[in-house]
């Protein structure tokens, strides 16, 4: 991963450009910025398209106000600069107007971001910060007062949100989370009172085990290898694009041989990872200088309990998340389809797949391709890299619409007699 080896202004480039993208700012709308060691801060200019933002037009604003670069910087260079002196641990904002987090500015309130691991370890120092006009020096009083209180996350009534973190991509990923979590609360609610994370659950999920033995040394990896390595790359990638995963969270692995499989590292942003930056893991050996994810335990009993399965996606997109987090099921007879790809779903305790992986991994067969483990993943299978990923976005296609389909009416499930013909008529049994 090279994020890190560009310059301040192609990280900023770079990040702006992922964001619109990402449909979570407009081509007017939000900007960021980074500050180097020299105290200069690199912004987004002033009225340029974000979505062809280039190193070149990033400007950069020294200590003393004076700027350099093609344009204006930011009208709200006030803001940044504030929040710098508030908060000197950070070299990192991102200011945008999301529309799950806008939801909760207009309503001057703040999500819940307990009903997953995930959000809470991220986004859980939020403020709210009081009404100013953009560009103003009280816009820049009031969020000097909320950072200052140790915020990460402070939302702005009327105006979007604000986050900041000691390096872009920190600060970026802070920004994705903290929009999937307002998604995430809204969703959840439509289902019942959400279900918040126990502490107990928590702290199982900060302290989970890194159940590997000795490095694997001298590994070289063979043209097959090369060639599903660069196909997970793509799968990651393309799940982040889809809202299937996130740059920080969400796993995918695919198997090698019998005894071996590939997986995302742990710490890396899905987004931006590249063929060399997967750990190959084999017989609980991972590669030397490579950190393998945390969910790779409950990857590994899987594997080694269905010699069927070819590949393993845990993630957490949102719409599937809402049942996760909610008292309800996840039905999946809703359109012949669904049925046929996920088949039953059912739902475990959070617990299992950190605490007895070797159980959870028991859970799945033929029969059982999917499993949703309550505050915590959707975990599929499969016996391609792609069945394991299309399954996964099946099930985020298939949540999302009976969460639409309440706003329409009373929902007509397949009825058992259907469900049958389908088993018989495809040999799902």
């Amino acid at each position: 991963m090279k994020f890190f080896t560009l310059s301040p202004a192609a990280q900023v480039a770079a990040v702006i450009r992922r964001i619109y993208e990402r449909g979570l700012t407009t081509a007017s709308g939000g900007n960021i910025s980074v500050m180097d060691g020299n105290g200069d801060i690199w912004i987004t200019p002033k009225s340029v398209d974000k979505g062809g933002l280039t190193e070149k037009d990033i400007v950069c604003v020294h200590p003393n106000g004076t700027y350099d670069g093609l344009h204006e910087p930011s009208s709200e260079i006030a803001f940044h600069r504030a929040t710098y002196r508030a908060r000197p641990d950070f070299s990192a904002l991102v200011h945008a107007h999301p529309v799950f987090c806008i939801a909760f500015s207009l309503t001057r309130t703040m999500p819940r971001v307990d009903l997953l691991p995930d959000t809470l370890l991220r986004c859980r120092n939020m403020r709210l910060s009081k009404y100013a006009m953009m560009g103003s020096v009280a816009l820049g009083d009031h969020l000097y007062a909320e950072f200052s209180k140790g915020a990460d996350v402070v939302f702005l009534e009327n105006h979007g949100v604000c986050v900041g973190a000691g390096n872009l991509l920190d600060a970026y990923q802070r920004f994705e989370t903290i929009e999937y979590a307002a998604k995430l609360d809204l969703l959840a609610r439509k289902l019942g009172v959400p279900r918040a994370l126990t502490a107990g659950q928590l702290s199982l999920y900060e302290n989970r085990p890194q159940d590997l033995q000795e490095p694997l040394i001298g590994h070289v990896p063979d043209a097959a290898e090369r060639a599903l390595r660069e196909e997970l790359v793509g799968m990651l990638r393309r799940g982040c694009e889809h809202g299937l995963l996130s740059g920080a969270t969400g796993v995918c692995s695919a198997r090698v041989d019998e005894r071996a499989f590939l997986i995302a590292p742990e710490g890396m942003d899905n987004a931006l990872l590249e063929e060399d930056d997967l750990v190959l893991v084999r017989a609980g050996c991972a590669e030397t200088g490579k950190r393998p994810s945390l969910e790779t335990a409950l990857h590994e009993r899987i594997y080694r309990q269905h010699a069927n399965v070819a590949a393993v996606c845990s993630a957490a997109p949102a719409n599937v998340m809402a049942f996760a987090a909610s008292g309800r099921s996840f039905e999946t007879s809703t359109v012949p389809e669904s049925y046929f790809m996920l088949r039953a779903v059912p739902k475990r305790p959070f617990e299992e797949p950190i605490a007895s992986p070797k159980a959870a991994a028991a859970l799945f067969s033929e029969r059982t391709p999917v499993v949703l483990f309550e505050n915590n993943r959707v975990v599929t299978t499969g016996p391609s890299l792609f069945a394991a990923f299309d399954r996964l976005e099946v099930a985020e296609a298939t949540a999302a619409s009976i969460l639409i389909a309440k706003e329409a009416g009373d929902i007509v499930y397949l009825s058992e007699k259907e469900i049958q013909d389908l088993i018989d008529t495809f040999h799902l049994d």
